[in-house]
């Protein structure tokens, strides 16, 4: 454990008596620590660096400008913050709930653009999406409406969900607004590793035991690996995302958009499910994840073509990497990441094995 991070947490222990958990923990762009802390029944963000232990509030962050306008009214809940880059609220009206999401300068334009991409994907069949209401550019900010639904729980009959999700997820990445958009190729995934990487060497010093072997096998793999097909990609597609909403399946979060390997949306998917398994969250059973997974890849119809099965084992391997270095900061689950390593390369023995 880092110097930095020892401070951290003796710091907050002192300036926090009621702390219970540190829930997550990122790295800024100066190399500072960011913390979200639960405790009495309320959620703080601090961040540490060589000024030591700073509390950070939602409606005073000078960075996402949104918070200018919370500061004037007290009908807002925040549904989730990262300081100085973005927030999330839930703002009540007579007429019923929004979803404001207020971003850093210059980042909310095509955050806007891409949810009205997924908008129009949704009009030609794919899965709902909330509808953007408002877009404030001088704000940096979107209003949503606000879906009456729930996520959907990993128990038995979870797999009737999952089976449309594959099926409407196909429509959404044969959807033609994709040759506009950034393509997420290889070079951009080992570029976001890299990244996660710097984070946790920054703000505890160790990597997961053999995570640096595991990453080597991938960029080897990645030499041989089979031609992306490319398609309409949600990028953050994970369990948590998914909806039910009015008898549909509904997607949220539409920031990171972009055209990638047909085969990345469902590994990040299948790697999280894997992951809720080890958890134990959110109804995740084995037996029920495998239906889920078998339903979804099946409502998808790609497990036939070429070259899709060698893809889909090694956009997993990556993912597993991935968010064995996002949990690393997770103080509650960085004893857990060691299991995601080893599956990871059981991925890549498949990638390897596959036709």
């Amino acid at each position: 454990m880092s110097a930095r991070w020892s401070a951290a947490i003796e710091e907050l222990q002192g300036a926090w008596p009621a702390l219970e958990e540190i829930v997550r923990v990122d790295v800024d762009d100066e190399g500072g620590l960011v913390l979200t802390a639960v405790g009495a029944g309320s959620t703080r963000w601090f961040t540490h660096d060589d000024r030591g232990l700073i509390e950070r509030f939602p409606a005073q962050d000078p960075k996402v400008l949104l918070a200018g306008r919370l500061a004037h009214t007290s009908d807002w809940r925040v549904l989730s913050y990262r300081p100085s880059r973005r927030m999330v609220v839930r703002v009540e009206r007579g007429e019923g709930p929004l979803v404001i999401k207020g971003h850093k300068q210059g980042r909310s334009t095509k955050a806007a653009a891409n949810q009205r991409i997924a908008e129009a994907a949704m009009a030609r069949g794919a899965f709902r999406v909330p509808k953007m209401l408002l877009h404030e550019p001088e704000r940096e900010a979107m209003a949503f409406e606000w879906l009456a639904g729930h996520e959907v729980e990993l128990g038995p009959g979870c797999e009737l969900h999952y089976r449309r999700l594959g099926q409407e997820l196909r429509v959404f990445q044969e959807d033609p607004a994709a040759l506009d958009l950034k393509t997420h190729m290889l070079a951009d995934e080992f570029e976001v590793l890299a990244k996660w990487r710097a984070k946790v060497r920054t703000a505890v010093e160790e990597l997961p035991a053999g995570w640096d072997d595991v990453h080597a096998r991938l960029a080897e793999a990645a030499r041989t690996l089979p031609g992306a097909e490319l398609g309409l990609a949600h990028r953050d597609l994970h369990d948590r995302q998914v909806h039910a909403v009015d008898g549909r399946v509904a997607l949220l979060d539409f920031d990171l958009l972009c055209r990638a390997d047909s085969a990345l949306d469902p590994a990040n998917l299948r790697a999280h499910l894997a992951w809720r398994v080890l958890q134990e969250l959110h109804g995740a059973r084995a037996d029920s994840v495998r239906a889920a997974q078998a339903a979804f890849l099946e409502g998808l119809a790609r497990s036939g073509t070429r070259g899709f099965e060698a893809r889909l084992a090694f956009w997993s391997a990556a993912a597993l990497l991935r968010i064995a270095l996002v949990y690393r900061l997770r103080p509650r689950w960085a004893g857990r990441v060691q299991a995601l390593i080893a599956l990871a390369e059981q991925h890549l023995e498949d990638a390897a094995l596959a036709p």
